[in-house]
């Protein structure tokens, strides 16, 4: 970790637990593993990238999160639309079920998980812009060039016509105007009263976070996994979905997830419960799907996990003696 750039590291992490995890895409396959790399890297690069240039929170980046999602399910993969798979709730030509379903998803674990992973294993320039202008647009090309080339590549039938794409792009644009005017968040007064942003860390218990952001997942993925199977109005199952999802983010707001003062190692902590289902759940998706990289990206992930957790524990450790010393020291 210490020998990449926070950047560089967002880049590489973003697809492993949405698409290698979980079981999605085969780790085997370099074609894929390339795909995955040019959408989900310059995706979250460029939704983190917006909110540090705009001085927004993390509103602004869920709401990011859902343009992301019409970009690759709709733009790309045309998963929202197609009449053939998913077809739950289908009205007016939309699957309704599977595109509330993909927004949670790729919201939660494409988008939020990576960039609160980052921020933890790089808290100290958590607030810094990591990539340049020329990057930027370097992203944004990347990530128009996979959508437009491999999408024709992997999803070229049942494309919709020109208004769905226009309603598509509309949504995009409107979810980039919304994010940039949200108010950003308000400035946190520091305890010396000097009017600094930084002020005392958020409380936020590790262990406390990490347990709820796991049972929080296991909740919100088994009423999204089990509501399509159930004999039930498709309403009712968005409605279910979304309900567990706001709640699931009311809670995590409730335990300080979301603000900006929160510790590295609590932020981790937030992290790792999300990522620990989907290590529980390695092995099933191995298996149901006939695919070994589930298990194959589970080894170095629970590695990465507990040496990320030594190091900011250490760090915090370190940390609480200096201000120890410093305070025996003015007293």
């Amino acid at each position: 970790m210490s020998r990449l750039t926070p950047a560089w590291f967002l880049f590489l992490f973003a697809p492993v637990t949405a698409e290698f995890l979980s079981g999605s895409s085969p780790i085997t396959n370099p074609i894929l593993v390339l795909i995955n790399l040019l959408l989900y890297g310059p995706g979250v690069l460029l939704i983190r990238e917006l909110r540090v240039r705009w001085g927004k929170g993390w509103l602004a980046v869920f709401i990011l999160s859902f343009a992301y999602t019409v970009v690759e399910e709709g733009l790309m993969l045309n998963t929202l639309f197609d009449p053939t798979k998913n077809t739950a709730g289908r009205s007016h030509g939309v699957n309704w079920v599977w595109t509330v379903g993909m927004l949670v998803v790729h919201s939660l674990i494409s988008i939020f998980l990576p960039i609160l992973t980052a921020e933890a294993v790089y808290s100290r320039r958590a607030r810094e812009s990591w990539i340049s202008s020329k990057a930027f647009v370097l992203m944004l090309l990347a990530l128009a060039a996979n959508v437009v080339g491999f999408g024709r590549l992997i999803a070229p039938n049942d494309r919709p016509p020109f208004l769905d794409y226009a309603i598509e792009l509309g949504f995009v644009a409107a979810c980039l105007l919304v994010a940039k005017f949200l108010p950003g968040p308000r400035r946190l007064e520091a305890s010396t009263g000097d009017g600094s942003e930084e002020g005392r860390p958020a409380t936020g218990s590790p262990r406390r976070l990490f347990f709820v952001s796991l049972f929080g997942t296991i909740l919100l993925f088994v009423v999204s996994f089990a509501a399509p199977a159930m004999n039930m109005s498709a309403w009712i199952m968005v409605a279910a979905m979304v309900g567990v999802y706001l709640g699931f983010l009311a809670v995590l707001a409730r335990f300080r997830t979301f603000d900006p003062r929160l510790p590295a190692l609590s932020k981790l902590a937030a992290a790792g419960g999300i990522i620990t289902f989907w290590l529980m759940v390695s092995p099933m998706a191995a298996f149901g799907k006939g695919n070994p990289s589930p298990l194959i990206a589970a080894v170095p992930m629970v590695w990465f996990l507990l040496s990320a957790r030594r190091r900011l524990l250490r760090e915090t450790l370190e940390g609480t003696e200096v201000r120890e010393a410093l305070a025996g020291g003015v007293g």
